[in-house]
């Protein structure tokens, strides 16, 4: 097989090739080799085909993070089809609209999840929606539905010939992932991936991060953010890494497989890191497997980045963080081993190789170094649209192929780029710009600060003010008059938070960032 293969479902083959015996992925007690991987995989691509699954199609799973999310993800990117996966925690509502969107002709869904029952949700959808020919189900299957591992455990060697065929009508220009957004400042987008763009993504990802053969990957994401399906996922397929799956993140189970499983990886979003240094295990871990410690999604607290440079410090690991979005696949632009603590609390590091960048104004003309402007991206890794939204798409993507994020930055003459926060999140107070993201920098800089949370409410003289939530430092006691004081130390009036509360955790949206829609709520109380 040629080195730089160009489809999805190429590097299972190939690393089943190179080293069968392998383990591919770890689940709880299952183990399962790369050679039992492509098996898998083979067997659900003829049962998709048998189920008349046809190219450019959608197979959806509602699932958490298990074997069967790679196993059905490359299996549809083998015969042409688009795969999306659904989070068991959305409601149903949320799991409508979105099928709705995207009407999958297979509907793959655990039996149930908590107190879900997640089949009587699949088949009330089956009914409402023609396009849903088939349901097989991950567990208890009952009447009317298919048991996903009886359906798939049949070989169909007389599907050979018609999977060689559609094997030979696959390109890598051809969709083969649609994620929706999560919707934290809005109605979840569908956003479509190529085999072309996850590649030229996770192509840069595999580099910089230093994955390889021996590299075994902590994956507990949900399975509809770009995290799971390819910065953490994909990119260990692509890599010929194990994936060591965890059904939910659990900060004590996380920790505790940390050292069972030999991790060498960790990739989680601030929150999570700020939970397990909270978890009693944290300080038995010994880390000493580790290689690397990932964060993106939002900026890490002087108390996260302090806890972790303690544990590299002795372990000899390194910390890196970067930017990106689902749009782009994934990070963009990535620190280096070595970038100090300080630079990594304000700094999301320098672009791929393969991605161009730059900061624009209003009129979309690139402005000076430093000066903070609306992150715009170009490269191969970027989506080729929104699902069923043309519009939407141009409003983002440009006829010269530049995306338009909505995220604003500023760059120094090094290129390298520091983020301040969202374009709909900076808020005008008294007539002044102000962004979350600073107020949050400088809570967190105060030693009982654990996490902070910054939100705009309306106000009659101001038109809005900076709300603060906030976390604190187990064992440690500090007042709402106490940060005011701090944040005037490095701010201006007009920034300090009109109002901070203290909350024992932070409400998490299903892909581990701070749901801030809620906070907002709290704060209109």
């Amino acid at each position: 097989m040629d080195k730089r293969a160009k489809l999805l479902w190429q590097y299972v083959d190939k690393w089943a090739a190179k080293k069968p015996d392998a383990e591919a992925i770890v689940f709880g007690d299952l183990r399962m080799t790369w050679a039992q991987l492509v098996e898998a995989v083979d067997r659900t691509a003829r049962a998709l085909l048998e189920l008349g699954v046809e190219k450019g199609n959608c197979v959806a799973l509602v699932s958490m993070a298990r074997p069967e999310f790679i196993i059905t993800f490359m299996a549809a990117s083998k015969i042409g089809a688009i795969w999306t996966g659904l989070s068991p925690r959305f409601s149903v509502s949320e799991t409508g609209r979105i099928l709705r969107d995207c009407r999958p002709t297979v509907l793959i869904t655990q039996d149930r999840h908590e107190n879900a029952n997640l089949v009587e949700r699949a088949l009330t959808f089956s009914f409402e929606l023609s396009c849903i020919q088939e349901i097989l189900v991950i567990g208890d299957a009952p009447g009317g539905t298919l048991s996903f591992d009886a359906f798939t455990a049949d070989p169909r060697p007389h599907m050979d010939a018609p999977l060689k065929e559609r094997l030979a009508q696959v390109s890598p220009d051809d969709e083969a992932l649609l994620m929706f957004t999560s919707g934290s400042s809005g109605f979840p987008k569908g956003v479509l991936h190529t085999h072309r763009s996850i590649i030229s993504n996770v192509e840069q990802e595999q580099e910089l991060l230093g994955l390889s053969g021996d590299t075994r990957i902590l994956l507990h994401f949900p399975i509809n953010h770009v995290a799971a399906d390819v910065e953490i996922g994909y990119c260990a397929v692509y890599s010929g890494a194990c994936l060591v799956m965890q059904e939910g993140f659990d900060a004590g189970e996380a920790l505790k497989i940390v050292d069972r499983e030999g991790i060498t990886m960790i990739g989680q979003v601030p929150a999570m890191y700020m939970l397990e240094i909270r978890d009693p295990a944290f300080a038995k871990t010994s880390w000493n497997s580790v290689k690397t410690f990932v964060w993106g999604g939002s900026a890490a607290s002087k108390d996260l980045l302090e806890a972790l440079e303690k544990v590299c410090r002795r372990t000899g690991a390194h910390m890196l963080t970067g930017y990106g979005a689902t749009e782009m696949g994934g990070f963009v632009t990535i620190t280096r081993p070595g970038d100090s603590m300080e630079s990594m609390r304000l700094n999301v590091g320098l672009p791929y190789r393969n991605c161009e960048l730059r900061i624009v104004d209003g009129d979309r003309k690139p402005v000076e170094a430093g000066v903070v402007g609306e992150v715009a991206v170009k490269g191969p890794f970027l989506m080729k649209g929104y699902l069923n939204s043309p519009a939407l798409t141009e409003e983002v993507l440009d006829k010269d192929g530049w995306y338009y994020s909505s995220d604003l930055g500023s760059m120094d003459k090094h290129g390298v780029l520091t983020l301040h926060g969202r374009r709909s999140e900076m808020f005008k107070s008294g007539g002044e710009n102000a962004f979350p993201c600073e107020i949050e920098t400088v809570l967190e800089s105060h030693p009982a600060v654990l996490f902070a949370a910054v939100v705009a409410v309306p106000d009659d003289v101001f038109d809005e003010v900076a709300h603060a939530h906030v976390v604190t430092v187990p064992g440690t006691k500090t007042s709402a008059n106490e940060l005011k004081e701090w944040c005037a130390a490095s701010l201006s009036q007009f920034k300090i938070p009109r109002v901070i509360r203290f909350h024992e955790t932070m409400p998490l949206l299903p892909n581990g960032k701070v749901d801030k829609i809620k906070l907002r709520k709290n704060s209109l109380r």
